[in-house]
This record gives structure tokens, C-alpha cells and sequence, in this order.
């Protein structure tokens, strides 16, 4: 029964992993046709838009916590590496094991003062859309919660017997 119930949940990781990439691309393209408009109304008929700048903002800001939570492995992300990659793998394991329990519970810790944080920005709204402002930084809230799961997630497969195959 439990086999049945993995094998069920991973086959659901591809569709959320292609729906997560199909929110990244769709966010970065209403970013890039924010910009493209902003171009075109500023430079072409020499009358700007306000909401342009604020949008393209806004979908900037969506698109890098998206992608960072979402689309990029945690292996993946920018780390600083010099003395990683000259010691042994099982050296490798400990130095992540030992970032990747910091990590999760950084940001575990991280989640209940971020929520304060956007309730607190429920009372501000943006200059020209006018949308409240957790809505504009909830983002950040999904960033914390989702890299801290697949922090932790990393975390599990580097305890595994197999674990030399994650580094």
C-alpha cells in the first residue's frame, strides 16, 4: 500500500514540476511584455505609461522567488565552492549536510516573521496599480517555505544509502 502511494506521488512531481516551469515562463514573459510595451509607448509615441514600470517590478520580483523555489534545484543555485569540489565525497556529504540542516532551519524560523512582515503590508499598496503589497511580496513567503522543503528533502536523499549519487 505505502509502495503504491510513492510510486503515485512520484509520478505527480513531473506534472508540478512542469506546472511550476510553465508559472516561471509566464511570469517572465509578462515581465518581458510589460518592458516591451514600456519601450514602445516611452520611445515610439513619446508618451509613457505609468503602470509599466510597476508591472514589469512586480513580475521581476515574482519570476526571481519562483524560479528560486520552484525551477531551480537546491544543488543548482549559486555556492561557493572552491574548497568543496578538492575534498573527498564523503567530506562533500558532511559539508552538505551541515549547510543544508542550516538552511532548513534558517528559513524555518525565517516563515512565521515573514508572515508578520506581509500582514504588516497588507495596510501599504503600490503607487500607480494600486495592489496591496503582500500580495507583491508574498512571493517571498513561497521562496522561504518551498527552498527549506527541498533544503530538508536534499537533506533525506544524503542519508540515504545512495547518497554518493546527490553529490
Amino acid at each position: 500500500m505505502a509502495v503504491k502511494a510513492r510510486s503515485r506521488g512520484a509520478a505527480i512531481l513531473p506534472w508540478l514540476k512542469r506546472g511550476a516551469d510553465t508559472v516561471g515562463v509566464l511570469l517572465f514573459l509578462a515581465a518581458f511584455c510589460g518592458f516591451i510595451i514600456q519601450v514602445f509607448w516611452r520611445y515610439v509615441l513619446n508618451d509613457p505609461l505609468a503602470w509599466t514600470e510597476e508591472f514589469v517590478m512586480i513580475c521581476f520580483i515574482w519570476t526571481v522567488f519562483w524560479a528560486a523555489a520552484f525551477m531551480v534545484p537546491v544543488r543548482e543555485h549559486v555556492s561557493f565552492d572552491v574548497v568543496y569540489d578538492v575534498v573527498s565525497p564523503r567530506t562533500r556529504r558532511g559539508f552538505c549536510l551541515v549547510t543544508l540542516a542550516a538552511i532548513v532551519i534558517a528559513f524555518t524560523w525565517l516563515v512565521p516573521y515573514t508572515w508578520d512582515y506581509l500582514e504588516f503590508l497588507t495596510r501599504k499598496k503600490s503607487p500607480v496599480l494600486r495592489i496591496r503589497m503582500h500580495w507583491i511580496y508574498g512571493c517571498y513567503i513561497l521562496f522561504v517555505s518551498a527552498f527549506a522543503v527541498q533544503s530538508a528533502w536534499r537533506f533525506a536523499e544524503l542519508l540515504r544509502p545512495d547518497w554518493r549519487d546527490q553529490i
